[in-house]
């Protein structure tokens, strides 16, 4: 059709129904791919519910008008990332002295083969080595950035909410082993999520926290998804792309039966 327009001396002209049904077509796209992202982040969520120390994630969306013509307008959901609640989880105590909650804010300082990392997951134990250790053999840094470590006599370990780290050695004298020190963040939302359940720190721990979490022995923090809340979101989010998905077949088919009128019409 633009080489017949060409030929004849003129420009194609788009015609305002040609913009309409184009930008129906961009909008439900744009929501179809923004569902696909609810619905992964969701069941992350769930994937997660008994990840101790988990922040369920959310998707931020922003809306963007196109208008073709003073009369017409078409909002855009766009996916702009994801962020995190980051409620308090409930405390569970487990009576495991190696198991610490915090309570408030704060994350723990843990040494990767990648880096330090920060985690709210506190089921810890020792190491052969005797170092306070992740589940996944990373070791817990105290204040200063140091390992804590246990000596092999080491027994009746006492953390206290300051996170000062003693333990009784077989002689029953007292052994100061070290502090844990949570570090805060002025901007949680700035911690990037690597996996495993720890953070990235893309900004520096806050050197003059007004506020430090305590910590509590013997706990740990339970993820803050809520199992039902998620599954209904699951539900609803399902069903809507199921809509969506329905809206762009017909509107595909639209514009196929538009284009065999037109070409019926210029033929």
């Amino acid at each position: 059709m633009q080489e017949e327009a060409a030929r004849m001396g003129r420009a194609p002209r788009a015609t305002k129904q040609g913009r309409v049904m184009q930008g129906a077509g961009l909008v439900l796209t744009s929501y179809q791919d923004s569902l696909e992202r609810a619905m992964s982040i969701v069941a992350n969520n769930v994937a997660n519910v008994s990840t101790t120390g988990y922040k369920r994630e959310n998707v931020a969306f922003d809306t963007y008008l196109m208008e073709p013509t003073p009369k017409d307008s078409f909002a855009f959901a766009v996916d702009n990332g994801t962020y995190r609640d980051t409620a308090q989880g409930a405390t569970t105590m487990t009576g495991n002295p190696l198991d610490l909650a915090i309570q408030g804010p704060g994350y723990f300082p843990v040494q990767t083969k990648s880096g330090v990392r920060y985690t709210r997951g506190g089921a810890f134990q020792l190491d052969p080595q005797g170092n306070l250790v992740t589940a996944a053999g990373d070791k817990v840094l105290g204040d200063g950035g140091q390992a804590l470590n246990f000596p092999d006599d080491a027994r009746d370990i006492y953390i206290a909410g300051d996170g000062t780290v003693s333990a009784v050695d077989s002689t029953n004298a007292k052994i100061d082993i070290g502090r844990l020190k949570p570090a805060e963040f002025a901007n949680e939302q700035s911690l990037a999520p690597e996996g495993d359940n720890l953070f990235t720190a893309t900004t520096p721990p806050a050197s003059d926290a007004k506020e430090i979490g305590s910590i509590v022995q013997g706990a740990v923090e339970d993820s803050n998804v809520k199992p039902v809340e998620e599954m209904t979101r699951m539900i609803a989010v399902s069903r809507s792309y199921q809509l969506v998905a329905k809206l762009v077949e017909k509107d595909n088919q639209r514009q196929l039966d538009a284009i065999q009128r037109l070409g019926k019409v210029t033929s």
